[in-house]
């Protein structure tokens, strides 16, 4: 199946900048000049998000050199660096992405007209007490008004989102003292896979993950439709138990639904 390229269609106006800063402003659109809103626009710690006319605007220091990261889910991302100057103004191309996904065997029919059925019917289990997880549904989301996906699960018990090294932020499960990156999917598939196997001293196996998923980079709050958060591996349903990872039951696992992604599972 043939992959589209993104593409980057610039036009610069550059005025005297002021002390205070910059601004770069612009608008993003699709192979056929419709706006695409919810893209993520990620510079640095600073992040936007385009609106439903595609539009965005951020702010930045006239002296900085500017590495401009567009994301959204369904499309090609796009990088431009723009050199510290004056305000700025971008018209941003992005492509629509088609991936090809492995063939499978159809053995039952699900009613896709459904949306996100498996997350709710989990989330009434817990409601009766009969499951375990934390919820957070697309209204709590809304009414908190995140600027980035991590922001949605930081004040979920057993979480920690923290700032990483490369200027992203992760997500990290606790039991007690003890962190370690949380395992991250996203429409049920898993962010960030395995990367290293090892045995110890005694022969005992040890699972080498990637670092914190950046999730902010795969996703915007306004894409996002629910958010299902196991404090451990051993509480999440077997389909989010990752195979032949013996840690995996004890970090957190983070499950992230979009609008347009998570039909049923």
């Amino acid at each position: 199946m043939r992959i589209g390229v993104a593409a980057l269609l610039v036009g610069v106006g550059t005025s005297v900048a002021a002390q205070s800063g910059r601004v770069v402003r612009g608008t993003v659109t699709d192979g056929g000049a419709q706006p695409v809103a919810g893209v993520s626009i990620l510079a640095g710690s600073r992040s936007v998000t385009s609106d439903d006319s595609g539009h965005f605007r951020l702010e930045a220091p006239h002296r900085d050199k500017l590495v401009l990261d567009f994301k959204r889910v369904g499309f090609l991302p796009t990088r431009f660096t723009l050199e510290g100057g004056g305000d700025t103004t971008l018209e941003v191309l992005l492509l629509a992405t088609a991936n090809r996904i492995a063939g499978v065997e159809v053995t039952a029919v699900r009613d896709l007209a459904i949306p996100l059925r498996g997350f709710e019917e989990r989330m009434r289990e817990r409601q009766r007490g009969a499951g375990t997880g934390h919820f957070i549904t697309s209204s709590e989301i809304e009414a908190s008004l995140p600027t980035r996906a991590t922001q949605i699960v930081a004040n979920v018990p057993s979480i920690v989102v923290r700032r990483m090294a490369d200027d992203h932020f992760g997500i990290f499960g606790k039991t007690g003292a003890v962190e370690c990156p949380a395992i991250v999917y996203l429409d049920g598939v898993r962010l960030g896979a395995v990367t290293e196997t090892k045995t110890d001293r005694r022969g005992r196996l040890i699972v080498q993950r990637d670092a914190a998923v950046p999730i902010d980079q795969y996703v915007t709050p306004v894409e996002i439709a629910g958010v299902e958060v196991y404090a451990r591996g051993m509480l999440a349903p077997p389909q989010f138990q990752p195979p032949g990872d013996p840690t995996a039951g004890k970090c957190a696992i983070v499950v992230f639904w979009t609008k347009h992604g998570g039909s049923s599972r």
